[in-house]
């Protein structure tokens, strides 16, 4: 089978590799559609703190069941799959506690072991959700940065209910857009979106979302008070890691209101520690998601409370799989998500 390995920073040979065999615990993928998004990108610069080299990246993976192991009992050949790629060790403090996105010995599928890039791969059966046949394989690529989105959700509503609250989301990239979509799907009575490019702001209007400010050209305290008044936003979503756009939403936060960080910041943030107590705001970190996030983003995917038209602009098939990483170097502003294609098959 072909295999895209990422051999040390900005080199990706397409190699040859027999197909794995699964253990009796794991399940062998056809892959069939691949998202890349920009922890795949800080990987291939070498900039990943934690990620293996050489390593076949890949985690945002949508296939076909190829062949079971022994004990597996939930999957046939044949079924649709999405994959969650996390692997936990299932005993330390946060798995024990609900909270397994947060293990302490977490391995993520495509950054610390191998992952998706390829033909075929075999992962644990537990990684696995079944494709609703009402999402298409392309869209399904979406499935992994959509259950963020609704991972942010969980973290607000163990705080406060988002229904019925006023929330802005602060970066209109592919996640921002997620996070942004996931909010008013659960409930949220008004969902606001920022960013400084226009392109990205118009895709969030054209996905639903209540208002999209520039902030090059508003600055955001002043925005959120435009879109949702003296009240002001009773959430604030950081999808931006930006420690100047971070400055910025704390002095924009309201008194007694929740701020989630949930971009990956790559460096350290100062920030006035004051506004955080004398104002009571509530700040929130957030990982990745749970289960139940993956099974939130595929059944409201399904109907259709999500939308995918042009979060999806540009495909590759996996023998240009290099030439998208040089793409998205060279067109820093020019993607918003993109897929590769594992499969010729152009029916799945």
């Amino acid at each position: 089978m072909k295999v895209a390995r990422l051999m040390k920073p900005y080199d990706i040979e397409l190699i040859d590799q027999p197909i794995p065999v699964p253990s009796d615990d794991e399940v062998l993928l056809k892959n069939i559609t691949l998202g890349i998004c920009t922890s795949d990108l800080q990987i291939y610069h070498g900039l990943h703190k934690y990620a293996a080299m050489p390593v076949t990246m890949g985690h945002e993976e949508a296939g076909l069941v190829a062949a079971v192991g022994k004990n597996v009992k939930d999957w046939k050949v044949g079924d649709r799959i999405v994959l969650q790629p996390q692997k936990f060790c299932k005993h330390c403090a946060p798995c024990r506690t609900g909270h397994p996105n947060v293990c302490e010995n977490l391995k993520v599928i495509g950054v610390h072991v191998d992952g998706c890039a390829c033909e075929y791969n075999a992962v644990p059966a537990d990684t696995l959700h079944a494709l609703p046949d009402a999402v298409s394989f392309r869209d399904a690529a979406l499935i992994e940065p959509m259950a963020v989105g609704f991972g942010v959700v969980r973290r607000i509503n163990e705080v406060s209910d988002i229904h019925d609250k006023k929330v802005c989301v602060v970066g209109a990239g592919t996640i921002g857009n997620l996070v942004a979509q996931a909010c008013k799907a659960m409930g949220a009575a008004q969902v606001m979106i920022t960013d400084i490019l226009n392109e990205k702001l118009a895709l969030a209007k054209r996905c639903g979302i209540d208002f999209a400010v520039n902030t090059r050209d508003t600055p955001l305290a002043d925005a959120i008070v435009s879109c949702f008044g003296e009240d002001k936003a009773d959430i604030i979503v950081d999808s931006a890691a930006n420690p100047f756009v971070f400055k910025s939403i704390m002095e924009a936060a309201r008194k007694a209101s929740i701020v989630v960080i949930s971009g990956n910041y790559k460096e350290p943030v100062s920030f006035d520690v004051t506004l955080l107590q004398r104002r009571e705001i509530t700040l929130l970190g957030h990982m990745m998601y749970i289960h139940d996030e993956y099974k939130d983003a595929l059944e409201q995917l399904a109907m259709g409370n999500i939308h995918t038209d042009g979060l999806i602009t540009q495909e590759w098939t996996l023998q240009q799989y290099p030439e998208a990483f040089k793409f998205m170097d060279e067109h820093p502003n020019g993607v918003v998500k993109m897929i590769v294609r594992i499969t010729d098959d152009e029916t799945v």
